[in-house]
């Protein structure tokens, strides 16, 4: 092992210990200190990588959200619409189910911190969506979909991705039973079919 992949591999040890001790205690509750000893670190070098826990969230939020959709969006242009969307929710159903105490922790203290919102806005949230609606002006425009805007496209498809894995699979033994591909599928075929303009398919 390189010695330039040490300080890669040390990071990510640091934020996997920090996901499995915000989603025990809260982001308030978790101490660096508790995040420290579950990394197997000292404090002191946790600091070194992630100056504030604030740093850490967005850094956790960047690895678990940010990054894999950039992923899928590189893949975008390549593929048919209806496999790629499938892909993404497909990818994203079973991540955020896994994640999901991690993922209300982290949510519950950027609705309630403002300097924690003002952060995630700026550095995290604003760039992606700006980056996806960039894909979405794209693939909208190519002739087969409805003149539809595509800030209300794109939030269409995270509204019932967050709904569905948030809400209805807690709320709904049913749905939550069903396999992640088969709701993946039919969630993509109610977006398509509802973008597609029918006079030009």
């Amino acid at each position: 092992m390189g010695p330039r992949k040490a300080p890669e591999i040390r990071r990510t040890q640091i934020l996997e210990a920090a996901a499995r001790v915000f989603a025990q205690h809260g982001f308030r509750g978790a101490t660096t200190r508790q995040i420290a000893r579950e990394a197997g670190v000292a404090e002191g070098t946790l600091f070194r990588y992630f100056p504030t826990k604030r740093h850490l969230l967005l850094a956790m939020f960047e690895a678990l959200t940010v990054q894999p959709i950039q992923r899928h969006l590189q893949a975008l242009p390549a593929m048919e619409p209806q496999r790629w969307l499938e892909e993404f929710l497909r990818e994203r159903l079973v991540a955020m189910r896994a994640q999901l105490p991690l993922m209300q922790a982290l949510y519950q203290e950027i609705r309630t911190d403002e300097a924690v919102r003002r952060a995630f806005l700026d550095q995290i949230a604003r760039p992606l969506l700006e980056e996806v609606r960039r894909m979405l002006v794209a693939e909208l425009g190519q002739g087969r979909y409805r003149p539809l805007h595509p800030a209300l496209v794109m939030w269409a498809i995270w509204g019932a991705l967050h709904g569905v894995t948030v809400f209805g699979m807690e709320l709904d033994p049913e749905l939550a039973a069903l396999p992640p591909e088969q709701i993946a599928n039919q969630l993509a075929t109610l977006v398509l079919r509802g973008i597609e303009d029918p006079s030009r398919t």
